[in-house]
């Protein structure tokens, strides 16, 4: 009777020494049908990768298979790639920023600060990605501020102690808002909405010569 022979484990490729074997995944997590295996081996690889640049493109494979599969997942990567690999890469936060907004509130101060991060990089887009990205950004920053601001009200009328100071809050959202303005106005957007935001916080001076003059 022959014996059966056992067969060998399955062996994931090294994409940590040899991340050109990535681009037989490019494919299929393009359309976010990436098998569990090929998962679990990115993972795998991940970890072990001593190049920074090798896990820059790890993540990125795994980021694009979550982002066209799963909302949650993409969300838990984004966050590690942001936290441990790169965050130099301003449509990263820029996506971060929006899905922080729309799904924690209380996450508002680091809104702010993703969009900084990628008003920071603005550079890299041309023509209208940069006006309607920037555009983006500077409004959704303003958005934030003012729920920060709103928050720490809210406290202070439930008589706990805030958290930041009220004051500073209001003007760091008269700051943005002026700043949205400045930039419909240039790219020949509609001002109105940041120029009520502003007003809504500060002297109609202080919110320029919009302020002043019938808005179309």
């Amino acid at each position: 009777m022959f014996a059966l022979l056992a067969l060998p484990a399955f062996a994931c490729p090294g994409y940590a020494t040899e991340p050109a074997l990535l681009r037989s995944l490019e494919a299929a997590a393009s359309r976010g049908v990436l098998a569990d295996g090929d998962k679990a081996c990115l993972e795998q690889n991940f970890a072990v990768a001593t190049e920074q640049t090798t896990k820059n493109k790890i993540s990125r494979v795994e980021l694009v298979n979550a982002y066209a599969s799963d909302t949650t997942e993409w969300a838990r990567l984004v966050q590690r790639h942001l936290d441990v690999v790169d965050r130099s890469d301003p449509d990263m936060a820029y996506l971060w920023a929006f899905y922080l907004f729309n799904t924690d509130k209380s996450q508002a101060s680091a809104v702010v600060k993703w969009c900084e991060v990628a008003l920071d990089r603005k550079q890299v887009w041309e023509g209208d990605v940069f006006v309607s990205r920037v555009y983006g950004l500077m409004k959704l920053k303003t958005f934030a501020a003012q729920e920060q601001w709103k928050q720490e009200e809210e406290r202070l009328a439930r008589n706990e102690p805030p958290a930041q100071n009220t004051d500073e809050l209001r003007y760091q959202v008269k700051t943005f808002a002026r700043e949205w303005m400045d930039f419909a106005k240039v790219s020949g957007r509609n001002v109105n909405e940041s120029l009520a935001i502003c007003v809504s916080v500060a002297s109609r001076d202080a919110c320029g010569d919009a302020a002043v003059r019938p808005v179309p």
